[in-house]
């Protein structure tokens, strides 16, 4: 359900589970992660694109692999917050192609990346209180530093979904382009940056991490101790059950 696709000078993984909306598995999660060490490891790979097939970006998270992991009595380490770790550690540009939905986890995760190309008639949201749990993947610092604190509220606590021009004037993704258009814009700086002396490209990166690397690293783990009790919560285990029956 992730296609991998090694270009000239950068690779290209697609998000490809279109019947659900590109909704996130563990073994999807474990994929990705897989597919950008790989390519962060390539000597002749300068940038990364993902993108989702069907005109969707991604839903975010399964809820069935949520319902597993919160009446599971041995859980284990979360696979999403596992790919957002290799995002963070990852010196090699990662650029996001979006159309349609960015959900949850299609949202935080572009706070990771170096680059977001979206369609015109995409929209980003996060429905993590709306769950009965709390903002993860670095969510609660990375957005108040991309976006600030108003706009943060807006999206993390009153769940507002955000259209794709006002995404672009606050900084969350980088450009606003026509539906269907995201791929090519997101391949184009890919093939630009696959002509850069690599080395310099990765350290630059690093350079430009740096400043808040331990705060967000820092954040990531407060993040994942209290997501793990909300988890368990009745809150959660109410709200999963009202989707279920939807």
């Amino acid at each position: 359900m992730i296609q991998t696709e090694k270009k000239n000078g950068y690779v290209h993984l697609l998000i490809a589970r279109p019947e659900k909306k590109n909704a996130l598995t563990r073994d999807m999660y474990e994929a990705l992660s897989d597919g950008v060490k790989k390519a962060a490891d390539d000597p002749d790979v300068n940038a990364i694109v993902i993108s989702g097939d069907g005109g969707v970006f991604t839903a975010g998270n399964d809820l069935d692999d949520f319902r597993a992991r919160a009446t599971d009595t041995t859980p284990k380490p979360s696979a999403g917050l596992a790919f957002i770790e290799t995002l963070m550690n990852c010196d090699t540009p990662v650029l996001v192609a979006a159309e349609g939905l960015a959900i949850g986890i299609g949202t935080t995760m572009l706070l990771h990346v170096d680059a977001v190309y979206a369609g015109r008639s995409t929209r980003f949201k996060t429905a993590f209180v709306d769950l009965g749990l709390v903002p993860e993947a670095a969510s609660t610092v990375t957005m108040p530093l991309h976006l600030g604190s108003r706009k943060t509220a807006e999206l993390l606590l009153m769940g507002d979904v955000l259209a794709a021009d006002e995404a672009a004037e606050i900084g969350l993704i980088s450009r606003v382009v026509d539906d269907g258009e995201a791929l090519n814009e997101a391949f184009a700086a890919a093939e630009k940056l696959a002509g850069k002396p690599r080395e310099a490209l990765r350290a630059s990166k690093r350079l430009m991490k740096a400043p808040w690397q331990a705060m967000v690293k820092e954040a990531m783990e407060r993040e994942r101790e209290v997501f793990a009790e909300r988890l368990t919560s009745d809150d959660c285990h109410a709200a999963l059950a009202r989707m279920g029956k939807k």
